[in-house]
């Protein structure tokens, strides 16, 4: 048995992404440490293939550094993956004594590798993630997922029931992200026309940023808000009660797949090609192929740089809507 640190200081999408590496390594018989940052350590608080959970705050300094640095040093690890490639998560395993780092060959810090693995673009970032497992567990047949507890799911249930929202008769939509080119601007207009053509409660999630953001979309008491009302996990725990998720091309995305809830998902800026689509069966796409501008970043940046913004003004709430009726088997 080996001791293993995961170090995935991404966000929390990214960590969801991630959770099968530690499937893959705690079934092998091996010892499971994550690191990861505040914000995602509630989606895998629960997670019986974890062993030690390390909260590292990037934006914490200097001592949160050593803070992190020394609880990975007692934890005793001979060996370190390292999901996120940037020079603080690579230098964590240095400092902490950790002998083998294993990381991407693309990663800025692999200098700071002792083994680098080829980031194949051509593949999900799912497999991406696993295959740093090579050579250590298998790999085969494993998909991200979120554990909730009674507690959270309690919490959900007595949340709708607030609101007289019926359980498994209500659509969730999560039209947030931190990336501003990363949200979809016909929310509104799609609320309205999903409770013009069904009887489906529309229930809108997101951080406390989102709340206003949700409350323009919400318009005359057509949808209910819980943005801010929820951790990430009581979250997880509404989403999977929902018969249909609509988001975009973030968290919330990977947390429906990881919880099994049908999900449409709308990409703008980025492409599903980047393979952070949701690895789920039932997962439905919407996005303007049209451009030739697509992707314009990694992320999606504050602004359109070609300052027309077509890769989400473009999308209809109709098209969403059709994908919405293939996952809801309407015709």
């Amino acid at each position: 048995m080996k001791r293993l640190a995961v170090i995935q200081t991404a966000f929390p999408g990214d960590v969801i992404l991630s959770t099968p590496v530690f499937e893959s390594l705690k079934k092998a018989g091996h010892y499971v440490v994550a690191v990861v940052r505040p914000q995602a350590e509630s989606l895998i608080k629960h997670n019986p293939y974890i062993d030690i959970i390390i909260s590292y705050d990037k934006k914490g300094g200097l001592l949160s550094f050593i803070k992190a640095v020394n609880q990975l040093r007692a934890a005793k690890c001979d060996t370190a993956l390292i999901i996120q490639g940037y020079y603080k998560s690579g230098l964590l395993p240095v400092y902490a004594g950790i002998d083998r780092r294993i990381g991407f060959d693309k990663a800025p810090a692999k200098f700071l590798y002792t083994d680098e693995v080829y980031y194949d673009r051509s593949h999900h970032h799912v497999k991406r993630c696993l295959s740093l497992c090579r050579g250590l567990s298998p790999t085969n047949g494993l998909h991200p997922k979120i554990f909730i507890s009674e507690k959270e799911r309690l919490e959900a249930q007595e949340l709708l029931h607030s609101h007289d929202v019926k359980s498994d008769d209500f659509i969730v939509v999560a039209p947030g992200s931190i990336w501003p080119t990363k949200r979809w601007t016909g929310y509104k207009e799609l609320v309205g026309l999903i409770k013009s053509r069904m009887k489906y409660d529309i229930v809108l999630v997101g951080s406390d940023g989102d709340f206003q953001l949700c409350e323009d979309i919400r318009g005359n008491d057509k949808a209910i808000n819980l943005a801010g009302k929820t951790d990430l996990l009581v979250s997880a725990a509404i989403v999977d009660k929902a018969r249909l998720a609509i988001t975009n091309d973030s968290a919330p995305a990977h947390m429906a797949a990881a919880v099994g809830t049908p999900v449409v998902t709308i990409f703008g800026p980025t492409v599903p090609e980047f393979g952070y689509t949701p690895y789920s069966p039932k997962s439905v796409i919407v996005e303007n192929k049209n451009l030739h501008c697509r992707p314009c970043s990694s992320h999606g940046p504050k602004k359109c740089p070609e300052k027309h913004f077509r890769c989400m003004n473009n999308i209809t709430p109709e098209e969403v809507w059709t994908g919405c009726k293939t996952l809801l088997n309407i015709n």
